[in-house]
């Protein structure tokens, strides 16, 4: 049976550049799988509809089965060095692998670390706990963050401008614990109606 690919997508530009150059590869795609918080900044949701529209892929949607605020509530702000928000994305989104890899025994998970990102995927390599195949696009193709970004951008997706002002070009959660107090005050100023409309 041939290798197929699934895509760990988070929405943002290394994830995108790597869909977007696998596609112009004519690689073998399984799925782009997405882990939706619940809790995604307003251009990064507008972009991965536009991507819905315009790739002809399966997009496969997966969040934990009791969400993040109900998560935060019961266990307390999540660590900066992972704690349950990780946990609960990992867990959800390797169940999804395991399910596919059942039909699909030689799956391929790829992972979108840029260049700069290397002893990341040795240490997830080593690791050993996923049962399944990993891959780096964008480390065999040499890509750095910024170069992901100019891909982005030269094929149309400039994710509604969010690069140009992020603190630190992260576009994950918007309540991500990782992030600096004065990243998060920006934040909070550009988007007041996230936090005290939980997010609505």
């Amino acid at each position: 049976m041939s290798e197929k690919n699934i895509i760990s997508f988070s929405g943002g530009k290394d994830s995108t550049a790597m869909l977007l150059r696998m596609i112009e590869l004519k690689e073998n795609i399984h799925s782009v799988l997405y882990f939706d918080t619940e809790k995604e900044y307003p251009e990064i949701k507008e972009h991965i509809d536009k991507l819905k529209l315009n790739i002809p892929v399966r997009f496969v949607t997966v969040r934990h089965w009791l969400g993040f605020d109900y998560l935060k509530e019961r266990y307390g702000e999540a660590s900066i060095f992972g704690g349950w928000c990780t946990a609960a994305k990992r867990d959800t989104c390797n169940k999804y692998i395991r399910l596919i890899k059942k039909d699909y025994p030689n799956i391929i998970e790829c992972i979108g670390f840029s260049k700069d990102e290397k002893k990341r995927a040795v240490k997830l390599l080593n690791n050993k706990a996923k049962k399944w195949k990993l891959r780096f696009p964008l480390i065999e193709w040499g890509f750095s963050e910024n170069d992901s970004l100019e891909y982005c951008k030269t094929n149309g997706y400039d994710f509604n401008g969010i690069y140009d002002w992020m603190p630190n070009g992260r576009t994950g959660c918007y309540d991500c614990p990782k992030m600096s107090k004065k990243s998060k005050l920006i934040v909070q100023n550009k988007y007041p109606h996230l936090f005290k409309g939980g997010g609505k």
